[in-house]
């Protein structure tokens, strides 16, 4: 009896320690990464045999096995093998389609700056994902373009036309009450207005960002602009006396500026942007696309997981505008080379480059694209770690983010990605993807895979 009775004690027990157990995995949320090489983008070498406790959405603890304790209760992943890096950024993406959370968050890319797009949408949309209703990346939004005139292509949907001084005053307050997180100005808007939108936005404590043109970014660093698009605007504050035929206005991009450049001007140039802490958000995936052929554009295996809507646009941007923009598919060559040369002396003088691809501009599919955006900065002559910077660090402290993402610290976001091989040694291996972790959440990659493509075949 005294045996039966102590048997149902002991039972009891285990009842109320799983009961407990339960209890504090359904309340807690904690997970534990453990064993894997941590590389957190601080600045510090890698950690081995590293584990991270994640406590609901943020990291409550970093070191190494032994060093602390993990929870009793807990989800683990054994990270043996793998190499744990920050969740991935691209500081400039269009999010024209839900869908795009999907691909975004397949490769990693947990957070995203959207640089133009209906503000319903796009405010909507970020704030879903800010609250949990749908899973995708954070995203920065800025709403509409602010332009002059309405610009060329799609883009001409989300822009907002100013014409004067009060116009420019009143749209910026629009924005801010909108809450966007950015302004994004665009090509033609001249200087008056330029330095109006910069000079309100910073009463708002909005940041500017800049596809410029017109107003080169010597003007707009003095002003206070915070990031400078594709280069724009660079190669226009280097232009020697020499007059010549720029690209034809309606183009957004210039194949013709950088052809003329003075490099004796780059210096100088350089230690403003360093003075006024200006980001540049390279974006050289746009400019090998328009150093390609159609054929080379063409020959990306994951066009298949993108919307059909945009498949076909694609198609038709081949046919319609490709072959005139590219006719002098040399300048485009030379272009990028000459960005690339600035973008290295920038980068070596203490300048911050930031990851950032324009998708969905055609070919370059969302999350993809980022990768191939490392790719060609290693190409450039960015060190592995460094390319890694400007997809987290860098762009976490744009978008005065640095407290909660960019590196994998105590008390930031957990955003991580476990890859199967080391990125230092190739960045191509952040492509190499095991798990990927947005907000303290796993995500389930080959779901989302197999639901992408069971998307596509559904929509054909």
């Amino acid at each position: 009896m005294k045996k039966i009775a102590v048997f149902f004690s002991v039972l009891t027990l285990y009842f109320f320690i799983a009961l407990l157990a339960v209890t504090y995995l359904k309340d807690q949320k904690i997970l534990v990464v453990k064993g894997g090489t941590l590389i957190d983008c601080t600045g510090k070498s890698p950690v081995e045999n590293s584990i991270i406790i994640i406590e609901q959405k943020k990291i409550k603890a970093v070191s190494q096995v032994g060093k602390i304790r993990p929870p009793l209760f807990a989800r683990t992943i054994d990270a043996r093998g793998k190499f744990i890096i920050p969740g991935l950024v691209d500081m400039h993406v269009h999010f024209l389609n839900e869908s795009f959370s999907d691909l975004f968050l397949l490769n990693g890319v947990t957070t995203t700056r959207d640089m133009g797009n209906n503000i319903d949408f796009i405010i909507t949309l970020r704030d879903k994902i800010n609250q949990g209703i749908l899973q995708g990346p954070s995203i920065f939004a800025s709403g509409y373009l602010i332009n002059n005139r309405k610009i060329p292509f799609g883009a001409s949907q989300y822009t907002a036309v100013v014409k004067n001084p009060k116009e420019a005053r009143k749209i910026v307050a629009l924005l801010a009450r909108r809450k966007v997180d950015w302004i994004k100005i665009y090509m033609t808007l001249p200087r008056n207005l330029v330095r109006i939108i910069i000079k309100e936005a910073n009463k708002y404590k909005i940041p500017v960002a800049g596809h410029l043109r017109r107003v080169d970014a010597e003007l707009a660093a003095r002003w206070g602009i915070r990031t400078l698009e594709h280069t724009t605007g660079v190669s226009e504050a280097l232009l020697g006396e020499e007059n010549f035929e720029d690209a034809p206005p309606l183009w957004t991009i210039s194949n013709k500026t950088w052809l003329h450049v003075d490099r004796t001007k780059y210096e100088g140039l350089i230690d403003l942007f360093l003075k006024k802490n200006v980001y540049i958000t390279a974006n050289l995936t746009l400019y090998q696309g328009l150093s390609s052929t159609p054929d080379e554009l063409k020959n990306n295996p994951h066009i298949k997981l993108m919307p059909e809507i945009f498949q076909n646009g694609w198609k038709n941007y081949l046919s319609r505008h490709f072959l005139e923009l590219t006719k002098d598919r040399e300048s485009w060559k030379i272009t990028k080379k000459k960005i690339e040369e600035f973008i290295i002396l920038f980068k070596e003088k203490g300048g911050k480059v930031l990851t950032g691809t324009d998708t969905p501009w055609p070919y370059l599919v969302p999350g993809f694209s980022l990768h191939k955006e490392l790719e060609l900065l290693v190409e450039a002559g960015f060190s592995p770690m460094e390319a890694l910077l400007a997809a987290t660090k860098y762009p976490a402290e744009a978008l005065n983010q640095e407290k909660n993402l960019g590196t994998l610290e105590e008390g930031k976001i957990a955003n991580l990605i476990l890859l199967n091989a080391n990125p230092l040694d190739d960045i191509r291996q952040t492509q190499n993807i095991d798990i990927v972790v947005k907000d303290g959440i796993v995500i389930q990659r080959e779901r989302l895979y197999l639901s992408l493509l069971k998307r596509q075949k559904s929509s054909q």
